[in-house]
């Protein structure tokens, strides 16, 4: 599960994004530095539930990792 994490981290980081499957479910993690209609300025990384597009914004990509590795114990593919 570990070299899972930090795949999952360093794919993050290198692309921006990365999607995974926990309990064959797919979320995305994703560096937000622009968004909305009016630009809106922020620099966190969004955890995404892409079948309800629920999030949860983490100010660094370390809070996300550690929130996944405890809370999402079940990774079976980084996509």
């Amino acid at each position: 599960m570990k070299q899972m994490i930090k795949s999952l981290q360093q794919t993050a980081q290198n692309k921006t994004w990365v999607s995974f499957l926990h309990q064959n479910h797919p979320y995305s993690l994703l560096h937000w530095s622009i968004g909305g209609t009016e630009s809106l300025q922020k620099d966190v990384w969004l955890l995404q539930d892409e079948m309800t597009f629920e999030t949860k914004e983490f100010d660094t990509i370390e809070a996300a990792i550690v929130f996944i590795s405890e809370n999402m114990s079940d990774i079976t593919d980084i996509l």
